[in-house]
């Protein structure tokens, strides 16, 4: 189980334990919310009809509940609604390692694994959980109040945040000794998500101008 919010640690579990390579094991409950905000698509596995099944998805992370969204005939939504568990996998890739053997050559991440059930949100919350993805997804972006029929047309199902670990790998290149001398190029190429120019829609009304917090987009470490 978890410890309490006023905890720095989440508590290792037997399915959160990490086994291969433990020392870059984390249950830090900073960095595991710092991983998943940092995201803006999360990968959901589950069971369906005996077989394995894995979607993307947009996800959003409120204090210890994290959140998935989309139509009310959504397959996977329909599934997890019925309390069928759900792993939820997060990942950045920092850097591509690129070593003088090919058993050297990796990458560099941070990544995090949320075992949960979803539980189904309804009433006054659901909206405001909408207008929280927005805000994650595009800070600072104004948009109209949603419809109801908009909001009946919306599943939003809440997963808490029990069993979770993440692992990083933050080494760069780890070439043996005797590889060392080879005349061989090895390093690391560092990689982040860069925002392009905006480009407004074309049906966009004349006089609105690109806000700032389209011309300015970023996300992750920078």
């Amino acid at each position: 189980m978890v410890a309490s919010s006023q905890t720095s640690q989440y508590a290792p579990t037997p399915r959160t334990q990490v086994r291969r390579r433990p020392e870059r094991a984390s249950y830090d409950r900073q960095l595991v919310h710092s991983i998943i905000d940092e995201a803006i698509v999360c990968h959901v596995s589950f069971i369906y009809e005996d077989q394995p099944c894995i979607i993307p998805t947009t996800i959003l992370r409120i204090d210890e509940d994290l959140y998935l969204h989309g139509s009310p005939t959504n397959r996977m939504l329909c599934v997890l609604a019925q309390g069928v568990p759900a792993a939820i996998a997060v990942t950045h890739v920092d850097a591509v390692v690129a070593g003088r053997s090919g058993f050297g050559c990796s990458v560099d991440y941070r990544s995090a694994i949320i075992y949960s059930s979803g539980q189904l949100v309804e009433g006054p919350h659901k909206a405001e959980i909408v207008d929280r993805v927005i805000q994650s997804v595009v800070p600072g972006h104004r948009v109209r109040a949603p419809k109801q029929k908009e909001l009946d047309a919306t599943m939003v199902l809440r997963f808490p945040i029990v069993e979770v670990s993440a692992k990083v790998r933050d080494l760069g290149v780890r070439d043996y000794e005797e590889d060392l001398g080879l005349d061989l190029w090895a390093g690391t190429i560092p990689l982040r998500v860069v925002a392009g120019a905006p480009v407004n829609a074309p049906d966009l009304r004349s006089g609105i101008r690109t806000p700032d917090y389209a011309l300015n987009y970023q996300r992750g470490k920078g």
